[in-house]
């Protein structure tokens, strides 16, 4: 018996069940637009990039906004000019017989094939498969078993970014439900798994973002120190940025303030240096930037052997990230009041340094 609550629960067997890959995020976009439409005090829309923008705002006085942005895409195949491209970054090793799966638009299953050879001599990283490729195809994603839970793992074909997508779902059916006042807009991107590519475009869209708090959510490689099972984890960089030390640091005191509530509470601060984030992208627009994230195995489906298998993350970690997101909402002090307490704080260590080292010199 797992331990995610019901929405969480949902959200991610739902979305696990959504195939996509880079710009063919129409699946994962279409079940969030029916989940979303219609709840109480949700806005939806889609600006003309595609990328999908639902805002939680009731009675948000007091309150600080938070933006949560998660990707829709998982690397994956893309029909173009009767070629099959993979986008997205997995070594090549891993292709030879794997089976995959070809998708259309409105045909979540057209046939599937194994893969004979493949050639990422160049950009396109060109796969050939045993047979013609089906009509109407556009792409394919790999042939794996679907998602489900064990005691202590959620495994699934794609939890980067699937997970954190249901983790934002369920987070803003929890918010409609309850009625409870918060700020919260939710950025689901497309093609970040090429570069960023719907964070980029987000941008530059005719409706600008506004600026506020923004937490890029991932699932994270466990590498290094992270540890399944030890708590959801603040990341406070990746390996092109070092986030907003101000945003860090107000996560951090909720996390403690949370604990205080709920014993239970865990947590880990990690850099997760080993790949980048769409955070590096808002961090460099000058948006107060932080990134939360859940340890992952089987980073982008690859075991460490010769073949593929699901990503898993743990149900703990999970479920506890989830709980504290709508803590952070609903009831942390506002970013400015953690911040005027590092400053108060050190003030007061700056009186007793002057008075303390005056008088001792030698």
């Amino acid at each position: 018996m797992h331990i995610l609550d019901e929405l969480l629960y949902q959200a991610g067997m739902g979305l696990a069940a959504c195939p996509t890959a880079p710009g063919h995020e129409h699946f994962v976009r279409d079940y969030l637009s029916e989940r979303l439409r219609g709840l109480p005090h949700v806005r939806l829309r889609q600006d003309e990039f595609g990328n999908l923008i639902a805002r939680y705002q009731h009675k948000p006085r007091g309150r600080e906004p938070v933006r949560l942005v998660a990707h829709m895409d998982h690397p994956g195949f893309s029909v173009e000019n009767g070629e099959l491209h993979f986008l997205g970054g997995v070594e090549e090793r891993y292709f030879l017989g794997e089976k995959i799966v070809f998708h259309a638009p409105g045909r979540p299953r057209l046939g599937s094939d194994v893969i004979i050879g493949t050639d990422f001599s160049i950009e396109a990283k060109l796969t050939r498969v045993a047979h013609p490729l089906p009509a109407g195809a556009t792409f394919a994603t790999w042939d794996l078993p679907a998602a489900d839970c064990t005691k202590s793992l959620f495994l699934s074909p794609a939890c980067d970014d699937l997970a954190q997508v249901a983790t934002i779902l369920a987070l803003l059916q929890k918010l409609a439900e309850q009625g409870v006042p918060a700020c919260v807009e939710a950025l689901f991107t497309r093609a970040e798994e090429v570069g960023f590519y719907g964070t980029l475009a987000a941008l530059k869209s005719r409706l600008p973002l506004e600026p506020m708090v923004t937490l890029s959510m991932e699932t994270s490689n466990a590498q290094g120190f992270a540890r399944l099972g030890d708590g959801p984890i603040v990341r406070v960089g990746d390996r092109l940025s070092i986030f907003d030390s101000r945003v860090t640091h107000w996560l951090e005191t909720t996390f403690r303030d949370l604990k205080n509530r709920e014993p239970r509470t865990s947590w880990q601060r990690l850099l997760m240096g080993g790949g980048a984030c769409e955070g590096t992208v808002f961090h460099r627009a000058g948006f107060p930037t932080g990134a939360l994230c859940v340890g992952m195995n089987a980073y982008h489906n690859m075991s460490g052997g010769d073949s593929l298998r699901r990503e898993s993350i743990s149900l703990r970690d999970w479920q506890g990230l989830c709980d504290f997101l709508f803590f952070l909402v609903t009831e942390a002090a506002p970013l400015a009041a953690a911040d005027r307490a590092v400053g108060m704080r050190l003030a007061g260590l700056e009186k007793k340094a002057l008075r303390l080292l005056r008088t001792r010199t030698g």
